[in-house]
C-alpha cells in the first residue's frame, strides 16, 4: 500500500464514521501533519476522494467533506433498486457453489451476535449485501454498489434516532429470508425480498433525515 492509499483509506474511514462530518473543511498542511507524511500523498488522496465523491473541491481554499441532502438518499436507493434485486436474482443460479450460502449464513450469525454493537452490526450488514451481490460475478456492479453501501453506513452514523435499525429484528429477519430464498433457488422471491428490504431501509433513512 502506498502512502497515498494509506491516507485515502484513513480519510475515507473518518468520513464514513462522521469523524469528519459533512461540511468539514480539510486542509493539506493539517492532514500532512496529522498523518506524518508530506503534502504530496495528502493532495493525491484528496484528489481521489473528490473523484469518488466523498469530498468537494473549494477552488483556492481547500476541500470540504461532501454535505448530505435528502435527494442523496433517494438517489442512492434508486440506484441500489436498479442493481441489487437483479444481482440477487442472478445469484440464485450459482449461490450453492463454492460455499456462498455458508458464507452468507456466517455473516448473518455475526450480525445477530452483534447485539447493541452498532459498528459490528454495520460491518456485518455491509458484508452481507456485498457478498450476496458478489455471487453474481459482476466486478463492475460490485464496485458501484460498494460506494452506495458505504454511503448508507455514513448515514447510519450521521442521522440521530436510526441507530437501532441496523440491530433490529426486522433487519436481521430480512437478511435471513433472503438466504432462505437463495437456498430455494427462487429468483422471483429473492428479487422481491431485496426490493422490499431496500424500500424499508430507504424509508427509515428518509424519516431519520427528516427528523434532523
Amino acid at each position: 500500500m502506498t502512502l497515498t492509499d494509506d491516507v485515502y483509506e484513513k480519510l475515507r474511514q473518518q468520513i464514513l464514521t462522521v469523524e469528519r462530518a459533512p461540511g468539514d473543511l480539510l486542509y493539506e498542511a493539517e492532514l500532512a501533519s496529522l498523518f506524518q507524511v508530506s503534502k504530496t500523498p495528502v493532495r493525491e488522496a484528496l484528489r481521489l476522494l473528490a473523484q469518488t465523491g466523498w469530498v468537494v473541491v473549494l477552488p483556492h481554499k481547500g476541500y470540504i467533506v461532501r454535505p448530505v441532502r435528502l435527494n442523496d438518499i433517494r438517489d442512492i436507493f434508486a440506484i441500489r433498486r436498479m442493481i441489487e434485486p437483479a444481482l440477487a436474482a442472478e445469484a440464485c443460479e450459482i449461490s450453492s457453489a463454492s460455499g456462498h450460502l455458508d458464507k452468507l449464513e456466517g455473516i448473518l450469525e455475526q450480525q445477530s451476535a452483534a447485539g447493541d454493537d452498532i459498528a459490528q452490526a454495520l460491518t456485518a450488514a455491509r458484508s452481507f449485501h456485498l457478498t450476496l451481490a458478489g455471487i453474481a460475478g459482476s466486478s463492475r456492479a460490485l464496485r458501484i454498489l460498494e460506494d452506495l453501501v458505504d454511503e448508507v453506513i455514513r448515514l447510519h452514523h450521521l442521522l440521530p434516532g436510526i441507530e437501532g435499525h441496523i440491530i433490529s429484528a426486522d433487519e436481521i429477519e430480512a437478511h435471513r429470508r433472503l438466504v432462505e430464498a437463495l437456498k430455494a433457488k427462487d429468483a422471483p422471491t429473492t428479487r422481491a425480498l431485496m426490493e422490499e428490504h431496500l424500500n424499508e431501509v430507504a424509508h427509515t433513512l428518509v424519516r431519520g433525515f427528516s427528523g434532523m
